[in-house]
């Protein structure tokens, strides 16, 4: 019987033994494999890390291989968004180093050639001015037209010229002085220059053309008031007086320049540039100076000193009133049309405002990004933006 009951306990304990085995054996397997699955996704995690890494450097190659042609990305909502170029060597963004464009060496070149045309101008104009009129018949019955007395010059010719190109000049200058644009001055001295220098030309060469006596001319031609003719006179028409003028060669030349008039031409070409630039800047002649007629008052001063000059002329016999009006036209139009050059209309709500010589052509910094409402008839930097109502406006405002 002992025997026996030491046997049945040793088979319990040795079963006990296998039970207890049969259930850690599970809980093994179980944290064996949780071990493993762990160590698979750190393996797949570092794999990834490898493969997002040789992506990015395979998005920083393509970029700095595509770095001249695009600086934008689309978001796929149609957005505007300003990014960094990529440089083939790093794989961070970096500024872009642009080459200097040759457009800079253009709008040199251009401002060399404007600048020389202003000079080529004034030489011919002083050129012409030494040339010989056109001589021009006199009648005996108009006659009197030409037999004002001498006086001297109201407004000398040395003085007009100094201050049709210092006034301008000094006009622009105060108002750089307030704004400190310089385009604006840029604008305002390339166009009274060029309004002096379109001016002259034409003036002179209808002086040498058209050959009109002055008022003053018979005493030009006389001095002492003698009138002598010429006896060897075969013209058929006996009314047509044949002088045989006994005064200076140059002052009887001078004596036929009457049309037009040059004080008054360039009188109103430069005071004109004058009355539209200040005018222009005080908005004085569009919808916003309406109503307000000190802007319109103070525009109109520079004509009124240009008309002055002009009535001058007639004052001291120097000019007929045709030549004056005629003058004052010419200088006006000479004016205006250069003011249009670099100015938009000085009626328009932009007045005053110089225009943009040389536009933006080339290196684009934002573009329109494509969308599915994207407006295929937008053009330049005009775009239309949700935010403002779906008003077309200027990336500028």
């Amino acid at each position: 019987m002992p025997d026996s009951h030491t046997g049945d306990l040793r088979s319990r304990r040795n079963g006990n033994i296998a039970l207890i085995a049969e259930e850690q054996t599970p809980s093994r397997r179980s944290q064996t494999t949780g071990d493993n699955t762990q160590r698979t996704i750190k393996m797949s995690a570092a794999k990834e890390g490898q493969e997002s890494t040789a992506n990015k450097r395979t998005l920083s190659e393509s970029s700095a291989e595509d770095v001249g042609h695009t600086a934008t990305q689309s978001n796929g909502d149609g957005m505007w968004r300003n990014e960094l170029s990529m440089n083939a060597d790093s794989s961070s963004a970096q500024p872009e180093k642009r080459s200097p464009s040759p457009g800079h060496a253009n709008r040199k070149l251009s401002d060399a050639v404007d600048v020389v045309l202003r000079i080529v101008l004034v030489l011919i104009f002083f050129k012409l001015e030494t040339m010989t009129a056109f001589k021009r018949e006199i009648h005996e019955e108009e006659l009197w037209l030409y037999k004002n007395p001498r006086r001297p010059d109201i407004v000398k010719g040395g003085e007009l010229l100094f201050w049709v190109i210092v006034a301008p000049f000094l006009v622009t200058l105060a108002f750089y002085w307030f704004t400190k644009d310089r385009r604006d001055f840029r604008a305002a001295s390339w166009a009274w220059t060029l309004a002096l220098c379109m001016n002259g030309i034409p003036t002179s060469i209808l002086k040498i053309t058209v050959g009109r006596p002055r008022p003053d001319y018979f005493y030009r031609c006389f001095p002492d008031g003698v009138m002598v003719l010429n006896t060897t006179s075969t013209g058929l028409d006996t009314s047509i007086l044949d002088f045989n003028c006994t005064g200076l060669a140059g002052d009887i030349n001078e004596g036929r320049k009457s049309f037009p008039s040059g004080h008054s031409s360039f009188a109103f070409a430069s005071f004109g540039f004058i009355a539209y630039y200040i005018g222009a800047k005080l908005h004085a002649f569009d919808a916003r100076g309406r109503g307000h007629t000190w802007r319109l008052c103070i525009a109109v001063i520079p004509l009124l000193i240009a008309l002055l000059v002009a009535v001058s002329r007639t004052c001291d016999y120097h000019h007929h009133w045709q030549d004056v009006t005629f003058g004052g036209l010419l200088g006006l139009f000479a004016g205006y049309a250069s003011y249009r050059q670099y100015y938009p209309s000085i009626f328009g709500l932009e007045a005053g405002t110089p225009l943009t010589r040389w536009p933006r052509r080339e290196g684009v910094q934002y573009q329109r990004l494509a969308g599915k409402e994207e407006d295929k008839d937008q053009v330049g930097d005009t775009v239309r933006r949700p935010l403002l109502g779906g008003k077309d406006s200027s990336k500028w405002y």
